[in-house]
């Protein structure tokens, strides 16, 4: 995927993501960090659709990283 690609998806998706975790997660350095853990899991998927990525959305989990610590980083 091409840094146009990725900056592209990050655009349509990142806030989206985002919103996902604030309201699982109801802080919103945490939301941050696992938006981020996210994405990254989101490229290794391949998926790029909207429908894909939307329905991949729905059925995330915190991230294991996040859950694990109050660190943003």
């Amino acid at each position: 995927m091409s840094s146009t690609e990725l900056v592209t998806l990050y655009r349509r998706f990142g806030p989206v993501l985002f919103s996902h975790f604030l309201r699982r997660l109801g802080d919103e350095n945490r939301a941050m960090k696992a938006t981020r853990y996210a994405f990254q899991d989101l490229i290794e998927t391949g998926k790029s659709t909207e429908r894909d990525v939307v329905q991949w959305i729905r059925e995330l989990e915190t991230p294991r990283e996040v859950a694990l610590t109050d660190s943003i980083y």
